[in-house]
């Protein structure tokens, strides 16, 4: 799954001309808490939150008249308080890498750019839940199955067969890491006569099943 099949392409910018006020009424208008800034030809320059504005404001101490902060706001560009340095993804690039450098960073969200180097898109903490919805087939209904394991090569493979063996689909399947050569693995398959007897299967097969849970898809 790749940033370009998750990412959203319509986007509001700004320029690195525009002033703060400007900036803070399109972002007040869209409900969005940052602005990539872009040149005449789409580069990404850099990007502006709704923070970087409060930041440049006057205070509540200020004894600044609405129409003289709303000036100096006016005299304030764009390109003195965007920051400079963005984190950038390609349209290629993996979900999961774009998730791990939203997470690394603390970012809510991330300019893509094409091949040509211009901005293209941008994915949000909501794209990745998205994502994630997706691909854990949370719109479907299942049984849902923890098991935990030694971490050894195969085991996820004989888990497979003994669903294969059983006609029951796998809708999707993760693997979490518990350390001291241990792993749980949780599986979703889908609700059928043979499905609900998987569970007795996987422990006849040695495998230890410690929670079993019906879940109905979401809409």
């Amino acid at each position: 799954m790749l940033v370009k099949d998750f990412m959203t392409e319509h986007l509001v910018t700004v320029r690195e001309e525009q002033n703060i006020l400007e900036a803070r009424e399109i972002l007040r208008g869209k409900r969005l808490k940052s602005l990539p800034v872009v040149d005449d030809i789409g580069r990404i320059r850099g990007i502006v939150t709704i923070d970087d504005i409060k930041a440049a404001s006057p205070g509540d101490a200020s004894t600044l008249s609405r129409y003289e902060a709303n000036y100096l706001l006016g005299r304030i560009k764009v390109k003195d308080i965007m920051t400079r340095s963005t984190i950038n993804v390609s349209t290629d690039d993996t979900v999961e890498y774009a998730a791990y450098l939203i997470y690394k960073n603390d970012v809510n969200a991330l300019p893509v750019i094409n091949k040509e180097g211009r901005l293209c898109g941008i994915i949000a903490k909501s794209d990745m839940f998205r994502a994630f919805i997706g691909i854990m087939g949370m719109n479907r209904d299942c049984i849902r199955v923890t098991i935990n394991l030694e971490d050894k090569t195969g085991q996820l493979a004989d888990i497979c067969t003994i669903y294969k063996n059983a006609g029951v689909n796998i809708i999707s399947s993760s693997t979490r890491q518990l350390g001291d050569g241990h792993a749980q693995i949780i599986v979703r398959g889908e609700i059928t006569e043979q499905g609900m007897s998987i569970v007795e299967d996987l422990r006849q097969a040695g495998f230890n099943v410690i929670d079993v849970m019906k879940l109905d898809g979401l809409e």
